[in-house]
């Protein structure tokens, strides 16, 4: 979807615009070579100003879901470990980027699913959708999804995140504005540049949302 590529975007615009914005995301799995390269991105968004420890508090090694992930290491996931970190954050910077992990419905911990986490931050959503077939339907059920819960929608970004996929984009867009929701932002495929130069880039496609 690229998620983390518009958080850590978000927080570089922020931050260029002389906000003191932070990355955040309460957990993350599947490390590559011992990395959470999602984390360690977010954290050099904000010129590692944050250590990775609060910036993600919760990581796990294998690619599954975070309650499974931990499972495998013969752990449960204590989220209040994770609501701890984004109180501190909250608490030293004036903005907080709160990345998501997979979709609403992802559980969290035993109780917790993503939405709920959302509806106790009580943070507008920025929804990354990722510009592909199938793009229509899973972006209108979240939507659905997040009105049900009350949860406000700031903006709606739709990234090309495969060149095959771009002449799906405009019709995507069309089609969801079409059943009540405009695409804020567009953020065309970016190639393999380094991270960094990518999320600038994406950074410029995003302007006009903050």
């Amino acid at each position: 979807m690229g998620k983390t590529l518009v958080a850590c975007a978000l927080v570089r615009l922020l931050r260029a615009r002389g906000t003191d914005a932070v990355g955040f995301k309460t957990v993350a799995t599947g490390a590559e070579n011992g990395r959470w390269e999602d984390a360690e991105a977010l954290c050099a968004a904000a010129s590692n100003v944050e250590p990775l420890e609060l910036v993600c508090p919760l990581r796990f090694q294998a690619p599954l879901a975070p309650v499974q992930a931990a499972k495998a290491e013969g752990l449960r996931v204590d989220f209040d470990v994770a609501r701890r970190a984004l109180q501190e954050l909250r608490a030293r910077h004036a903005c907080v980027v709160v990345e998501g992990v997979g979709g609403l419905l992802v559980p969290l911990d035993e109780h917790t699913l993503v939405l709920d986490f959302m509806r106790e931050c009580g943070f507008p959503a920025v929804l990354v959708a990722q510009a592909r077939l199938g793009t229509v339907n899973h972006t209108l059920l979240t939507l659905r999804e997040l009105d049900r819960a009350g949860v406000s929608v700031a903006a709606l970004v739709l990234n090309v995140t495969h060149p095959a996929d771009a002449a799906n984009a405009a019709p995507s867009a069309e089609e969801i504005a079409r059943h009540g929701r405009k695409v804020d932002a567009l953020v065309p495929f970016l190639g393999a540049a380094p991270s960094a130069e990518r999320q600038k880039q994406t950074a410029g496609h995003l302007a006009t949302i903050l």
